[in-house]
């Protein structure tokens, strides 16, 4: 019975792990053809997901490890190595996940920054959504690291030393934290989509392509509800499905960051944006539509960078203009413009 047990698990913790592995980095390397057949030079947002999973390789290779020195059956029963090596490789998990799942998601909040960048109100909910992620991951990798000492006590019980107490309601605040900060993200873009004037077939389109990101949180609450019965002295049987829950999690974060730049719908959100908000920041006088229209030549100069599936049709401006052009005194307007340009 505890064979087939610890085969169960070696199995499972074998194939969801590499699966999840690959899947994320097949769709992120996609998400890199697809600017390349674009020809988009890759910025800030590719960079913070490429090590985002680059660490969740971390994680991986912690989970396969474990499966492999008899996890999920009594730590009692198993021989001193296996033990040591499961405690290890639990240690191991807290530590690429933190910086994994921050990196993750400050790619894609950067992304809805640039998205939205003419949105003051946008600009500084990303910055301080930025500022709070990465703080959590910080403070989240310290405290694992030195939450025993020495620091090898936690997979060394030969040693003499000793851990913190309140470690499991620690691991259930950093879960909490980090599902907050997923549901946040998940709801950062909704408003402006559904302000946009578009149909209600196209706002919902919209929302759940977005919306995609509601499965991280579906793990990330699974991940959670595992820690009520975690044990940090049974580690072997209390971790099995909790580090299922933590690649998964990961996995279908990096995987939801990517799809957006994978769907050509998300091409006309920005232009949508820009013409709304340039139509709420316009002025009548000649001098501050010449400042609108500069304005909008340097935004539309940042277009081309923001993605694959966020590039917009720079053409989008010009057929605003001409919708414009239904009465003599406005096309005047826009000769003295482009005449004061030309000089």
């Amino acid at each position: 019975m505890a064979h087939e047990v610890n085969t169960y698990w070696k199995n499972v913790l074998t194939i969801v792990p590499i699966v999840g592995a690959g899947m994320a980095t097949i769709i992120y390397l996609l998400r890199l053809y697809c600017r390349r057949m674009k020809a988009v030079s890759l910025q800030l947002e590719d960079y913070l997901m490429g090590v985002g999973l680059i660490l969740s390789y971390g994680v991986t290779a912690s989970v396969l490890f474990t499966a492999f020195n008899g996890v999920g059956l009594p730590i009692k029963s198993l021989p001193k190595y296996e033990r040591k090596n499961i405690q290890f490789g639990t240690w191991m998990i807290q530590k690429f996940w933190p910086p994994s799942m921050a990196f993750v998601k400050i790619s894609i909040v950067v992304f809805i920054k640039q998205l939205f960048g003419l949105i003051r109100a946008y600009v500084i909910l990303s910055n301080c959504l930025i500022g709070f992620i990465a703080t959590w991951a910080l403070a989240g990798l310290l405290v694992n690291i030195f939450q025993c000492i020495p620091v090898q006590y936690y997979y060394n019980k030969d040693l003499e030393g000793h851990c913190m107490g309140g470690q499991v309601q620690f691991f259930q605040t950093m879960g909490s934290i980090a599902l907050i900060e997923d549901v946040a993200i998940l709801c950062l873009p909704i408003p402006v989509f559904w302000k946009l004037q578009i149909n209600n077939r196209q706002k919902i389109t919209l929302i759940l392509v977005f919306s995609l990101g509601g499965v991280v949180c579906i793990f990330s609450l699974m991940r959670l509800i595992e820690f009520r019965q975690f044990q940090v002295t049974d580690l072997a049987v209390s971790s099995a499905k909790e580090s299922i829950w933590t690649c998964l999690e990961l996995d279908v974060a990096v995987i939801c960051g990517c799809l957006p730049f994978l769907n050509p719908l998300v091409k006309g959100v920005r232009s949508k944006v820009r013409s709304d908000a340039s139509k709420y920041h316009s002025q009548p006088s000649t001098g501050s539509n010449f400042h609108s229209h500069t304005r909008g030549n340097k935004a539309n100069s940042r277009e081309h960078h923001s993605g694959c599936g966020a590039i917009v049709n720079s053409n989008s401006r010009e057929a605003m203009v001409a919708a414009s052009w239904q009465s003599s005194d406005i096309e005047n307007n826009r000769q003295n413009v482009d005449s004061d340009m030309s000089t």
